[in-house]
């Protein structure tokens, strides 16, 4: 598969669900537009206890998740991979897979439910297992035919992403 092929289609976000279920238990999505810390119109609904146990936050602008909910917020551009802090995302897909794995509902956002939740959701199914090019098709196929299409993302998850996640895993 040639991974820089997938391109940003506003017209696809608009019809794309907010969430979607990568696998089992293991959410991808966006924030509502309305969603954000400045909007001051709080007529949509909130994520409950009742939505997920775990959400990963890695849009800054957007409004917190409701009471009893566990969140890491991790504010992160979507830019060139340079610009992330990696030590960091390393460190929260760890906890999310070990989440996951012990039966909560996770659910990873950003802003369109493409990139930065995206490289996430991948490290996660990498740490399970999962090669990088057999996740960012399931991740393209279950979430949205444009998710990952920041390049640099997308191209340093088949590059160096196993690698990372394994230099993260202790052996014993």
């Amino acid at each position: 598969m040639d991974y820089k092929a997938p391109t940003y289609a506003a017209s696809r976000e608009a019809n794309e669900e907010l969430w979607s279920e990568v696998l089992p238990g293991l959410w991808q999505g966006g924030t509502h537009w309305k969603d954000v810390l400045w909007n001051t119109d709080r007529d949509h609904q909130n994520i409950t206890r009742d939505d997920f146990d775990l959400v990963v936050t890695m849009y800054a602008d957007a409004n917190p998740v409701d009471w009893f909910v566990e969140e890491i917020r991790l504010g992160v551009m979507d830019a060139h991979i340079d610009d992330v802090d990696l030590p960091r995302i390393l460190s929260v897909a760890k906890r999310v897979h070990k989440a996951w794995k012990q039966g909560d509902k996770v659910l990873i956002r950003c802003q369109a439910g493409w990139n930065r939740s995206g490289l996430i959701t991948a490290l996660v199914l990498i740490k399970d297992g999962m090669d990088a090019a057999a996740a960012i098709d399931l991740i393209r196929e279950r979430r949205s035919p444009s998710a990952l299409c920041n390049r640099s993302f997308a191209e340093w998850l088949v590059e160096q992403g196993e690698t990372a996640v394994l230099e993260l895993t202790p052996t014993s």
